[in-house]
């Protein structure tokens, strides 16, 4: 099985409902190809123009915002931390796992031209059928390049529509989603009203605070058991309290009862 993938999309028709914050175990290397969207990476928030590309690190919530119906495309690339072992170019993974996102995530669209990245990802699509992830020597090398690239980049810019409250609010929740945490710690620790808290980080996010836990605490119990605990230990150790509380929240989120799919 191929531990990298390609997804290429155009949509005519967009709603924002459609794009939901979510995170994922691999690494995401994103290119804007059109539309009138906005990227946000925990909190940090992207104007893009087309070609702009964004790196997405393990775990990192994130989601596309759409400011209006124009049609939308971009390209996806994404890459299983094994590929950097299993092709033994683990030298190029510096940039994915830079501790606490102390980088930023976009390189500018001049940037992608000039370095060869765009490049590379249309030799992708002529060696495969539109970025079909064919797992063939020429793709994969066309993969590695690609990661090579990202290595070399010098400047990735900064979240330019900066909302420093509400980063900080991240970064505290995202310290401590594993404790007991409330609203009302949140609201007291940053001095402002939960009314006004609750709506400014939905507005940025479109989750909930309680939602945002929720999914940082489930992504954690994922973690700990395909590291080898159980799921009860898991489930204590990610902020759940117990394994009810996270039985019945897996439940609502998933429809299903926990399964194999937490390995």
């Amino acid at each position: 099985m191929s531990n990298y993938y390609f997804s290429y999309s155009e949509n005519k028709n967009v709603s924002d409902a459609a794009f939901k914050l979510h995170n994922h175990d691999e690494y995401e290397i994103y290119m804007f190809l059109g539309g009138d969207s906005y990227y946000v990476v925990e909190g940090k928030s992207y104007s893009l123009e087309p070609y702009d590309m964004i790196i997405i690190r393990r775990h990192e919530m994130h989601r596309i915002f759409h400011k209006s119906n124009m049609p939308y495309s971009r390209i996806v690339l994404m890459v299983k931390p094994e590929f950097f072992s299993d092709n033994e170019c683990e030298e190029y993974e510096r940039q994915f796992i830079n501790a606490e996102g102390s980088t930023g995530n976009k390189i500018d669209a001049d940037i992608v031209r000039d370095s060869g990245l765009y490049d590379a990802f249309m030799r992708i699509k002529k060696y495969s059928d539109n970025y079909t992830a064919e797992d063939t020597p020429v793709v994969k090398s066309v993969v590695t390049e690609i990661l090579y690239l990202i290595d070399r980049v010098t400047r990735f810019s900064s979240d330019d529509i900066p909302n420093k409250m509400l980063k900080d609010i991240i970064r505290f929740i995202n310290t401590h989603y594993y404790d007991n945490l409330s609203i009302d710690d949140i609201s007291a620790n940053f001095y402002v009203s939960k009314y006004h808290l609750c709506r400014i980080f939905k507005a940025a996010t479109g989750l909930t605070i309680h939602k945002y836990i929720t999914q940082k605490r489930m992504t954690r119990v994922r973690e700990l058991v395909s590291s080898g605990s159980n799921i009860t230990e898991a489930a204590m150790c990610s902020g759940f309290g117990n394994y009810s509380s996270f039985y019945r929240q897996y439940l609502k989120e998933n429809n299903a009862a926990p399964g194999i799919d937490l390995k």
